[in-house]
């Protein structure tokens, strides 16, 4: 038998010797009857009201007369148990939606927090290539470096800061393409391995050359990217949407591609050498001069 097994049966005897252990202790003071059917207590409020009538005489009317009064009393019945209830659920309800809108404001607060950060990264990049005229610098000109340096600090620490918001690291993406500062770009071209890119939203986007070797890249939509070329050595793919991305000449060396779904996609002459496949989807994929070798 499995551990997890075990655990459940351990749990499920707990639980069920607890609901076991309260009826023993809850129903006796709850029910009362010698008999069967078994009658509610009367403090518990289930069951139908008792209305108590109680008839008095006076005597001594006027002009010597006696009058006899009959005298109704209903009295309204005690706090019961549902009134209780009652009384306890309101604020029960108020704590409990007061809960729900303090995590929605945190959600939001979350989101402009990200929001923020994202256009703080866009401006600081954008002013690095403004200011610092990259265009008219020269290939080996030291301050190339020293920015792309700076570039690549600032964008694998944005990256990182967006943990699960896949839009937005896809949008960052984006703007470095935009920039042409992935695989296009005349003087700098940006080395993103070990970016933090899981769940990254990528689908078309035009990542030909990109380096991406041990970055994490799982459960990201690459859907119809273009990764030509790209080097992707020891890149986490578990899961991603790869469904007809170009990965023609792609570096896939040790890379992990279990689970990934690759239909239609073209690894024509892409190396896959050492990759883990398990579970990938290659049907109707383009396998031809592909490199399997120890995958």
């Amino acid at each position: 038998m499995s551990l997890f097994r075990r655990w459940r049966l351990i749990i499920g005897g707990v639980t069920l010797g607890s609901v076991i252990t309260a009826g023993i202790f809850l129903i006796p003071p709850v029910v009362t009857s010698q008999s069967w059917p078994w009658k509610w207590a009367d403090w518990t409020g289930i069951g139908e009201d008792k209305i108590k009538k109680t008839s008095t005489e006076t005597k001594g009317g006027e002009n010597g007369s006696i009058e006899k009064v009959t005298v109704t009393n209903e009295p309204q019945s005690g706090k019961t148990l549902w009134d209780f209830l009652e009384l306890l659920a309101v604020p029960f309800l108020l704590l409990y939606l007061g809960y729900q809108l303090q995590q929605k404001d945190k959600e939001v607060a979350n989101i402009n927090l990200r929001e923020e950060a994202l256009h703080r990264y866009l401006d600081r990049v954008s002013d690095l290539l403004i200011n610092n005229k990259v265009n008219t610098l020269e290939p080996d000109d030291p301050l190339l470096e020293a920015i792309s340096d700076t570039i690549r600090t600032k964008t694998l620490a944005t990256l990182h800061s967006f943990d699960k918001d896949g839009e937005r690291k896809g949008s960052v993406i984006q703007f470095l393409i935009e920039v042409e500062l992935i695989s296009n770009g005349d003087s700098i071209v940006l080395n993103l391995s070990s970016a933090s890119l899981k769940g990254a939203k990528l689908s078309g986007t035009q990542l030909s050359r990109i380096q991406l070797s041990k970055a994490d890249l799982s459960d990201a939509d690459l859907s119809d990217a273009n990764l030509s070329n790209a080097k992707l050595i020891g890149t986490n793919l578990r899961n991603a949407n790869l469904i007809g991305a170009d990965l023609t000449g792609a570096d896939l060396t040790n890379a992990d591609l279990r689970g990934a779904n690759l239909r239609g996609s073209n690894l024509d002459g892409a190396n896959l050498d050492g990759a883990k496949v398990t579970n990938a989807n290659l049907s109707n994929a383009h396998l031809s001069r592909a490199d399997f070798i120890d995958a």
